[in-house]
């Protein structure tokens, strides 16, 4: 049971919808900085309920977003890529597959942190994803090797 400050599992993915729509109705060059950080928002408060205890809304509308997200992500739509994932997310909330496809997509927008932030959230929900394991090990590596302050040259 969540606290009266914290959102339900239907708000969440009522929320998941919403940002889907918004994605959907964006000029698609630059992700929204609301979706930006409504992502981030959403992903802290979906770990407030453990992945498995209740069954998502629906599956298998879940698996076929999935199928249309890496599709559109396939040929370079990335903002449709996004929006079906979101749509997905809002019928099954702890699909760490939908969850890499978000982060897919965030990449491609060339949003990094919050890519590495939704690839962190999937291997939450799954540590065994494999794909999802590689690119977070691929971008924080890069990440290390980045020269920043502090650093000797």
């Amino acid at each position: 049971m969540s606290e009266a400050w914290q959102p339900t599992l239907d708000d969440i993915t009522k929320a998941f919808m919403d940002l889907a729509g918004r994605v959907s109705n964006s000029n698609g060059a630059a992700l929204d900085p609301y979706v930006h950080q409504a992502l981030r928002d959403v992903a802290f408060h979906l770990e407030l309920y453990i992945p498995g205890l209740e069954l998502p809304p629906d599956g298998e509308i879940a698996g076929a977003l999935a199928r249309a997200s890496q599709a559109a992500l396939d040929r370079g739509d990335c903002p449709d890529s996004l929006a079906h994932a979101l749509r997905g997310l809002a019928h099954s909330p702890h699909d760490p597959g939908l969850f890499y496809l978000v982060a897919s997509a965030c990449f491609e927008y060339g949003a990094v942190e919050l890519a590495i932030r939704m690839l962190y959230h999937t291997l939450w929900i799954n540590p065994g994803h494999r794909a999802a394991r590689a690119d977070f090990e691929s971008l924080s590596a890069f990440l290390d090797d980045a020269p920043g302050e502090g650093r000797a040259a």
